[in-house]
């Protein structure tokens, strides 16, 4: 029987190569180790990340994931006494629940990013919150998980909802997870490689473009979505293009 060290370790490591090595390394050579003239005329911003910007990025991340960590040692010990919505048998759901249930935790998991972020932008929020994220004023895929110890538990909350209440195989949460580390690496890698016809397609311009969560970290007040901008255009928090530098860089 597994010590609850060797658990703890064989989780964290797995967060971290399915969560945070392999998309973010998956970017950071797409647009950095091969960067040339193509990759070049994709930037957004002119300003490029220091080395020391992604050394404090990835040093956060690990920090958030060691802190992730305990809480999924936590739920895998629920749900080996039955105590979360986890199920382990794919026959006990129809084959389309896998499409619908990842479909369902998309658009809960933007919902709940979209209004848990636009708190941490509150004032008395912000600095103790999430104001270390917005360190990275040029982003790299690298600053996914860069996040104080009061996000980061406000993050992967909604994790804490999810198994609790939505039935999904942990094959499900891990291809969810894997897919979420890739949107997010892909918002955070500071080159628009979005088709500019997508971003005006009568459908696909409700899906975050790079621009738009790029923009998020300069222009503080404005797009707060994860994956779509829907909530964004609602509540009047869009922006797809860059404004005039004045107070919009506050929280």
């Amino acid at each position: 029987m597994l010590t609850y060290a060797t658990e703890y370790c064989v989780i964290f490591l797995s967060l971290l190569v399915i969560g945070y090595l392999v998309p973010a390394g998956l970017f950071h050579y797409l647009f950095f180790s091969r960067r040339g003239p193509a990759t070049d005329a994709m930037r957004i911003q002119k300003r490029r990340p220091r080395p020391q910007d992604i050394r404090r990025e990835i040093r956060d991340s690990v920090s958030a994931l060691l802190l992730f960590s305990v809480y999924c040692l936590i739920v895998y010990h629920a749900a080996r006494n039955s105590a979360t919505a986890l199920y382990f048998d794919f026959g006990e759901h129809p084959w389309w629940w896998a499409v619908a249930g990842f479909a369902a935790t998309v658009v809960l998991h933007d919902i709940y990013f979209y209004t848990t972020h636009r708190l941490m932008h509150l004032a008395p929020l912000f600095k103790a919150v999430h104001a270390g994220h917005h360190r990275s004023m040029t982003p790299t895929p690298w600053a996914i998980l860069s996040f104080q110890p009061l996000e980061t538990i406000s993050q992967f909350g909604f994790f804490a909802l999810v198994i609790f209440f939505l039935p999904l195989h942990p094959a499900m949460l891990l291809a969810y997870l894997l897919f979420d580390g890739i949107v997010n690496a892909a918002g955070h890698c500071g080159h628009e490689f979005v088709p500019q016809a997508s971003q005006k397609h009568w459908l696909l311009k409700y899906l975050n473009a790079v621009t738009h969560h790029d923009l998020h970290h300069t222009r503080f007040r404005y797009n707060f979505g994860q994956y779509f901008n829907i909530c964004d255009r609602l509540f009047g928090t869009f922006l797809d293009r860059p404004v005039a530098r004045s107070t919009d860089n506050r929280c």
